[in-house]
C-alpha cells in the first residue's frame, strides 16, 4: 500500500523531493504564510513541529491513522506557545486531513 506522500505526489505531479516543502505551506494558516520569513529571522527552528507532523502525515497509509498524528503534533511542547496556540502560526491539522482525504478517496469509475 502506497503512502500518502506517494499517492499525493501521483495526484498532483510533484516530485517527491518537493512533497515536505509544498505541504507545510500547503497546511499553514494564513497568518502563518504570511509571518514565515519572519518567524524564520528568530534564528530558531520555528517550524520544526511543524516538518514533523508533515513528515508523519506523508507516512500514512490509511486515513484511520492521521488522528493519532494530529494527537501527537497538538500535544507536541512547542505547540503551548501563545504565538502557536492563540494566533496560530502553525499549520492547521483540519487543512492537512483534509489534502489527505481527499489523497486516499478514489474517483468514482471514469473519472481517472
Amino acid at each position: 500500500m502506497k503512502t500518502f506522500a506517494e499517492i499525493y505526489c501521483e495526484q498532483t505531479g510533484l516530485p517527491p523531493a518537493k512533497f515536505g516543502r509544498v505541504l507545510l505551506w500547503r497546511g499553514l494558516y494564513p497568518q502563518a504564510r504570511l509571518l514565515k520569513p519572519l518567524l524564520h529571522l528568530l534564528g530558531r527552528d520555528y517550524f520544526a513541529a511543524d516538518r514533523d507532523f508533515v513528515y508523519g502525515v506523508g507516512q500514512l497509509r490509511r486515513i484511520s491513522d492521521f488522528a493519532s498524528e494530529a494527537a501527537e503534533f497538538h500535544s507536541h511542547p512547542a505547540n503551548h506557545s501563545l504565538l502557536r496556540r492563540r494566533l496560530r502560526l502553525r499549520v492547521s491539522a483540519r487543512r492537512l486531513r483534509r489534502l489527505v482525504e481527499e489523497a486516499f478517496v478514489e474517483p468514482p469509475p471514469g473519472k481517472n
